[in-house]
């Protein structure tokens, strides 16, 4: 959702389940989403697969036959999965549980579907395929291997071991002594590696490497290109003489950093004005394992201090609530909720009251913005949008709504879509690019030139540039 478009109801949808399996060994379920904007033609919105098993230690392995479909053996019982849904190429979901128990799961190489692994308690050892994959261990001590396509895991409570494979890999060790490994994989692979609370061993790969140690004493181990953000704690940053970014504390000892460029860090408690996280302890968890990242960056403190400013100064922090989907920010604000009650609220995305700029004069300030976050959310291939840069995108946006400095207007069409309108410069200023809307006096300082974007640290590039990532060149 746009920064400041009105609330609108969704379009009517309907979700239709078929049981395909329910032997006590494993309950297979198939979940049509369609939308009926023509009720006569519904559209195939999403095709979810389900494979749920008891509490018991399952033994898992999905394999895909070359006419695509499903080939689930379970406890030694197989079972044939039919995946497409016969009118539409949406690509299948598979969404696998596997309850309590120390369950072993593999998928084959040959997989290509998207995967979600949710493996609850129970030391469990995961072996991902080659479609996209979202792993969860739960509490246990897990052993998490990603496959060749994108991969994002999660070890949460427990002294789990993850490791990436050749694809992309994103890894969050959560709650206890965790060891990541980025892995081996072609020169433009990018890994983004966080301990999470507790003592942890970091080991960088192949390609890009961001490497978070988090809260505890922790190692953090370079290798190709890689960027430090040793966190809390007494930490051990070996750089291996290559040329890394090192963001450390006085306090963290510092091998081998010839040629890294250094950057001290006093870590404070910014941020914590900002933001009211709301939802399930697991992502609330989640949420500040990336908050003590930013507290640990340069550009990351100097985000959260303003925020934690503008909260006071405006009455109201931002709300940051899971999102299922994509991310987003949702400006909102007492004066709306009043405008609500009496069915005044603005139509136009774009009127002051949603927080826009118009002729150069301040909108409206979001005391009650909402940011809905996807920490799963990892997309694109080269580059990578990774979860923590987006979340800073969506950061922008807030700072932007605590503002009322949204900028008006659309770009200039795309190259690719020449016959409609541009990106809105709403979403080109929070990345960091220069937008046709008139320039405006973003930091209010008269020594600096007005911009048609937002100055740094308020754009999703200025972490991308600290992070040694590739600058986002475009909106899309």
């Amino acid at each position: 959702m746009a920064p400041g478009q009105p609330p609108s109801g969704p379009p009517p949808v309907q979700t239709r389940t078929k049981v395909l399996v329910d032997d006590g060994n494993l309950r297979a379920s198939q979940a049509l989403t369609q939308g009926l904007k023509n009720p006569e033609r519904p559209e195939t919105l999403a095709n979810v697969l389900s494979l749920e098993t008891g509490k018991r230690a399952d033994r898992i392995h999905i394999s895909q036959r070359p006419d695509g479909q499903l080939c689930a053996q379970v406890n030694g019982r197989d079972y044939v999965l039919d995946t497409p849904d016969g009118r539409s190429n949406i690509p299948t979901l598979l969404h696998l549980k596997s309850g309590a128990g120390n369950d072993r799961i593999t998928v084959a190489p040959n997989v290509n579907l998207r995967i979600e692994i949710d493996a609850e308690d129970g030391n469990d050892v995961i072996q991902a395929g080659g479609g996209k994959t979202s792993v969860y261990g739960g509490r246990g001590d897990d052993d998490i291997t990603l496959g060749s396509d994108t991969g994002y895991a999660e070890g949460n409570d427990g002294n789990d071991i993850l490791k990436g494979g050749r694809g992309h890999a994103v890894m969050y060790g959560n709650a206890g002594n965790d060891r990541l490994y980025a892995g081996s994989g072609p020169a433009n692979k990018q890994s983004h590696l966080d301990g999470g609370a507790g003592n942890d061993q970091l080991y960088a790969g192949n390609g890009h490497t961001v490497l978070n140690g988090g809260l505890g004493d922790d190692l953090l181990v370079g290798h190709d290109r890689t960027t430090f953000y040793s966190g809390p704690g007494r930490n051990t940053l070996r750089a291996n003489a290559i040329k890394a970014r090192i963001h450390a504390q006085a306090t963290d000892r510092l091998i081998g950093t010839q040629g890294s460029t250094l950057t001290p860090m006093t870590l404070t408690d910014a941020g914590r004005k900002a933001f009211s996280i709301q939802g399930p302890p697991d992502f609330i968890a989640r949420v500040e394992d990336d908050l003590t990242l930013l507290r640990t960056s340069p550009q990351g403190q100097k985000m959260l201090k303003a925020l934690d400013e503008m909260a006071v100064k405006n009455g109201g922090p931002v709300l940051i609530v899971p999102s299922n989907r994509g991310n987003s920010y949702r400006f909102w604000s007492t004066e709306l909720q009043h405008l609500e009650q009496n069915n005044q609220v603005p139509a136009e995305r774009t009127d002051p009251k949603w927080g826009y700029l118009k002729d150069g004069v301040p909108g409206s300030r979001a005391d009650k913005g909402t940011i809905f976050y996807n920490p799963a959310a990892v997309y694109g291939t080269d580059p990578l949008f990774l979860p923590l840069n987006q979340l800073f995108h969506e950061m922008a946006h807030a700072w932007n709504g605590a503002n009322g400095t949204f900028l008006p207007g659309a770009s200039v069409p795309t190259r690719d879509q020449p016959e409609r309108p541009g990106p809105p410069n709403s979403e080109l200023q929070a990345v960091g690019l220069v937008s046709n809307a008139p320039p405006f006096d973003f930091d209010n300082d008269s020594t600096t030139p007005p911009t048609s974007t937002n100055p740094a640290p308020f754009t999703e590039n200025t972490l991308n540039a600290e992070m040694g990532l590739p600058l986002r060149t475009r909106y899309a």
